[in-house]
């Protein structure tokens, strides 16, 4: 009792260990075969897990972002991971006063160099951006004076800066995306923690009711179904093995038992059929009395009917006579069946005394229980197997006495068991509760968290749109000719919000970093150092895995706490491995060094080969095939001797036709047609109506034929037939009684022999099957147990989970976060040196230099200088109207302008105003005549109140007593220059002033010297305008 309580326990712990994966269908039920195969059914169905089998890193960017992570941190971090002290602590020996820190200077020095320089950003970058921002608006340094000195490099510097600038813009975009992602995933893990955790433990009670579940299938159902098989075939040992028995003998019995049994039949057919004949004869030969009347009869209506058509004078001619074609003479019946007299002799040729004297002494003996005795051998024969049940009714007894007592005690040990497992599952519920409570409090707080989050990359993104816009506005606005005070609003705006931009970097750069440096120092060496190893799983194989590592542990660290056997070679990473592949506990854990299952499932210690021999019963003397009486019986029935009846003259007088004519008398009716046919409508043959009586007559042959003579032929023929069964059986009956006789006295003999013998080999073949069985269940349970039963792979998963959501769910969004916030405080940096330095070439100045307003404005009158009238007269003999002069010169500035703005053949960029031919130094106006640079020569000997039209102006409005000279403006009595008579002429503007410069085209009086003048300088004009002129 406490042997098998104890198997009892030790195979509830394999199967317990860990339980069934996922959901499997049950294929079938138990099946046995009839070579005694079993076919089991597979695994019932068992409730899937909830946790996923697989970790999800998200969509894109997310893998990218953790993997630039895991680089950044192997940069950061190059050293090794110190796994000595790992196992020093696990074997108790850890000393914190034995560890030296800078031997793990590769592995820390990176973390603490990196958080170093993040608090001395703190420090000094807001210092900076105080410092710059006073410089910029107190002292007006640091880019903050509103002038820019023109060079010739400088669209070159703006483009650079440009692409400088929006190259870090987008890396900025990338940056705050994947920040936004980041902050999306976090919250995600955030939300779901709570129910990863529940479904890890829902797992958990899922595996232990899946484990039950298979435990119950296996230890339970499946073996109180093969018990149940067991005890049937045992408690229907009559089919088990009488059934057998029986079969086994058939082939010798069978034929003796068939052999009897058809002799008995056999005598009483012959008997059956001697009694029918002798009714049948009798009728035959009454019948054919009538029969014979009613032959004569038809015979002499139609001799009548030939007699009275001679009569009437027809029929009679030579010739013509109707006996010539269809006589009557043959139309008689002849036979007897008649009775033979007693005597021998006489006119009957029936011997019915002879056939009724063999039939009386048939009868005789069967009347004499033949028929009975003959049974009853032949149920003793077909009842071995109730004979044989009944015999080994108490050696089946005792055998299922004996399983019986097995399966209970296997179910009585494993209630204890079902009843802890309950325990577990209500256990696991509550501790749910507790954790679904404090992840709702964590989900309701993270959405603080989130928004702030989402301010800090939301000022990312405002950053990102100013500089997009700024870039956009500034390009758009940019005029390459205008001086730095007079640039358009639009590339003012442009400026503006490249500042605004600065602006916010410096704000919230160091509150990023604030949140980049403490968040790395915590996340990143504990995915370092800790969940790294884990993950990768070389914490493992670094520590307990390897054996003789562990201090105070011999062998390997996992075998010794398991089996408390070091040389048994089980890792942990092996398990791990093992249950990833879903295997079976006892196989991943090796759980064959604690027990063996073979061992257990030793059914010898239930069962003894005794107790199947006590099934091997002697019943040959309860079987008897042929009893003396029926062997008595059957002499009788042969002594009888129904064969030597005399049947020759009567068979003869059967077999003859019973129409002396012929049976079938249509032949006689059809020859009587052909007579009719051949003299129809002769009054010599057929007088009067002697036709018509002819065609009756052979109507009426006809139905006699059908109504009397065929129904005649058949008695005859059913009497005919009786005979020759009748005459078959008995000619058997001597020969086959006394073969019956043998073959009963063979099988009775057979079975006195070896019945026994059949018995007691019947009953090991029986013995064999059911320890069949057994080994089958053993083989069964066996595999299951190796590879079915408590597959691991939830252990697998449940430890990933765990690793998932203390490791990735929570750690991988923490690196994501402060990665990409350092991401963004770089791009910061970056931003705010080239947003203030791209921001110089879009804002509006105030200040600028004369030189460089001058060099813009000679630009502007090289552009003018183009648009010379020469193409349009060009190879004209015929000067053209002023109307077509001044049409032709609108179109011909159309064409010449745009491509002479990109061309430059002669470096027209590089001269100052006054070298360039009609450009006066001091004007924007077309001047072909030079007569400005002439005043200007003699202006240069007169003071600056004798210049005519020239007026003193105060810069600033007039409040700041600054004065600028050199502005041509008219005065109040004379707007217009002294120009010589007969010269074109010019009025000025200020300096400056945007447009046109006014040309004013010759008179048609003027129209030689203008012509001469073209054609001088057609080439020159061309060529030697500055092409870089203003829009």
């Amino acid at each position: 009792m406490a042997f098998l309580e104890t198997k009892a326990y030790v195979l509830l712990v394999c199967a317990l260990m860990f339980g069934q994966y996922g959901q499997i269908e049950a294929a079938s039920e138990n099946a046995v075969g009839d070579s005694g195969n079993i076919t089991w059914k597979d695994m019932p169905t068992g409730n899937p897990y909830n946790s996923p089998d697989s970790y999800d890193e998200g969509s894109s960017p997310l893998p990218t972002v953790w993997s630039m992570v895991a680089s950044w941190l192997d940069i950061v971090s190059p050293g090794d991971i110190p796994y000595e002290l790992i196992t020093d602590a696990i074997g108790g020996e850890f000393e914190m006063s034995d560890i030296n820190i800078m031997d793990y200077s590769d592995l820390f020095l990176g973390f603490g160099v990196c958080f170093v320089l993040g608090l001395l950003f703190l420090l000094i970058f807001p210092i900076v951006a105080c410092c710059f921002c006073c410089c910029r608006t107190c002292c007006g340094k640091c880019g903050g004076k509103m002038y820019q000195k023109q060079t010739g490099n400088m669209e070159c510097k703006m483009i650079t800066f440009t692409v400088i600038l929006a190259v870090i813009t987008l890396v900025l975009s990338g940056g705050f995306a994947c920040g936004f992602f980041v902050n999306a995933r976090q919250s995600s893990e955030i939300e779901n923690m709570g129910s990863n955790t529940q479904n890890s433990l829902d797992d958990i009670l899922i595996f232990v009711n899946n484990t039950v579940d298979e435990i119950l299938f296996v230890a339970l159902n499946q073996s109180s179904w093969i018990f149940e098989v067991i005890e049937y075939d045992l408690s229907n040992v009559g089919e088990t093995v009488g059934l057998p028995v029986r079969e086994a003998l058939r082939p010798y019995v069978g034929s003796a038992i068939d052999a009897i049994l058809g002799m008995v039949a056999t005598i009483e057919a012959t008997r059956d059929g001697l009694d029918d004949m002798n009714s049948l004869v009798s009728d035959l030969d009454a019948n054919y009395t009538d029969f014979i009347e009613s032959i004569a009869d038809l015979k002499q209506d139609i001799e009548d009917l030939y007699a009275n058509c001679a009569g009437a004078g027809g029929c009679s001619a030579a010739g013509q006579d109707p006996q010539n074609t269809a006589d009557t003479t043959n139309i008689v019946a002849s036979r007897n069946f008649t009775d033979l007299p007693s005597s021998g002799t006489g006119p009957g040729y029936y011997p019915r005394t002879v056939v009724t004297a063999k039939s009386n002494g048939l009868t005789s003996v069967v009347n004499n229980d033949l028929e009975s005795s003959a049974e009853a051998g032949r149920q003793d024969f077909e009842e071995i197997p109730e004979l044989v049940q009944n015999e080994t009714d108490s050696a089946v007894g005792d055998l299922v006495n004996s399983f019986d007592d097995f399966n209970g005690e296997i179910e009585d040990g494993l209630d204890p068991m079902i009843e802890n497992l309950d325990s577990m599952s209500s256990v696991g519920s509550s501790l749910g509760d507790t954790i679904s409570e404090y992840s709702e409090t964590a989900t309701d707080y993270d959405q603080y968290r989130s928004l702030f989050v989402l301010f800090l990359y939301f000022i990312a993104l405002v950053v990102f749109i100013l500089n997009i816009l700024g870039i956009i506005f500034g390009l758009i606005g940019y005029d390459r000719y205008a001086t730095p005070t007079k640039r358009s609003m639009l590339s003012n705006i442009g400026g503006l919000l490249l500042m605004a931009s600065a602006g916010l970097c410096f704000i919230f750069a160091a509150l990023l970093m604030v949140f980049t440096s403490f968040p790395f120092l915590i996340a990143g060496p504990l995915t370092k150092i800790v969940c790294g190893p884990i993950v990768s799983g070389e914490l493992f194989e670094n520590t307990v895995d390897l054996p003789d590592t562990i201090p105070g542990t011999s062998g390997y660290y996992v075998g010794s706490t398991l089996f408390d056997n070091g040389n048994v070679s089980v890792t942990f990473t092996g398990i791990l491995d093992n249950c990833g592949d879903n295997k079976a506990a006892y196989s991943a854990f090796q759980l064959m060094h604690i027990v063996n299952i073979s061992d257990i499932l030793d059914m010898d210690s239930y069962i003894s080969d005794g107790q199947f021999d006590d099934m091997k019963v002697n019943i040959s003397d309860q079987v008897e095939i042929m009893s003396s009486e029926t062997a008595d019986n059957l002499a009788n029935a042969r002594d009888v001797n129904a064969a030597s009846i005399p049947w020759s003259d009567f068979e003869n007088e059967l077999t003859s036709d019973l129409i002396d004519i012929g049976e079938d008398l249509n032949d006689f009716a059809d020859d009587l047609q052909s007579y009719i046919d051949a003299n129809s409508g002769s009054s010599s043959v057929f007088p009067g109506s002697y036709e018509n009586d002819f065609t009756t007559m052979v109507s009426t042959i006809r139905s006699f034929q059908t109504s009397t003579v065929e129904p005649m032929v058949s008695d005859r023929d059913y009497v005919e037939y009786v005979l020759n069964a009748v005459q078959s059986n008995s000619s058997k009956i001597n020969l086959a009684v006394n073969n019956t006789i043998a073959a009963g006295d063979a099988a009775d003999t057979y079975i006195t022999n070896n019945l026994d013998s059949v018995v007691a080999s019947e009953v090991e073949n029986f013995q064999s099957t059911m320890i069949g069985y057994i080994n089958q269940f053993v083989d069964y349970i066996t595999d299951m147990i190796y590879n079915e039963v408590g597959k691991c792979r939830p252990v697998k998963n449940l430890l990933d989970n765990l690793i998932n959501t203390v490791c990735r769910g929570v750690l991988d969004p923490i690196n994501g976060w402060w990665f990409c916030n350092g991401w963004c405080v770089f791009c910061f940096i970056l931003n705010i040196i080239f947003s203030v330095k791209l921001a110089k070439f879009f804002r509006r100045m105030h200040d600028e230099d004369e030189s460089d307003a001058l060099e813009v404005q000679q630009r502007r009158n090289a552009a003018s200088e183009m648009q010379k009238p020469a193409s349009i007269i060009r190879n004209n003999q015929v000067s053209p109207s002023p109307d077509d002069f001044a049409k032709d010169e609108l179109q011909e500035e159309l064409h010449r302008v745009p491509n002479m703005l990109f061309d430059d053949p002669e470096g027209l960029k590089k001269k100052k105003g006054s070298d360039l031919p009609g450009v006066a130094s001091t004007s924007n106006e077309y001047d072909p005549d030079g007569l400005v640079d002439k005043r200007s020569q003699a202006e240069e000997t007169m003071t600056e109140d004798e210049l005519p039209g020239v007026v003193t102006t105060e810069v600033g409005g007039g409040g700041g007593g600054q004065e600028q000279a050199g502005e041509v403006k008219p005065d109040a009595e004379n707007t217009e220059a002294k120009i010589p008579e007969g010269e074109t002429t010019v009025t000025t503007e200020p300096p400056g002033t945007p447009g046109p410069a006014v040309y004013n085209p010759p008179t048609l009086s003027e129209e030689g010297q203008v012509m001469e003048n073209v054609n001088n300088n057609n080439g020159e004009g061309e060529s030697n305008v500055d092409n870089d002129t203003t829009q």
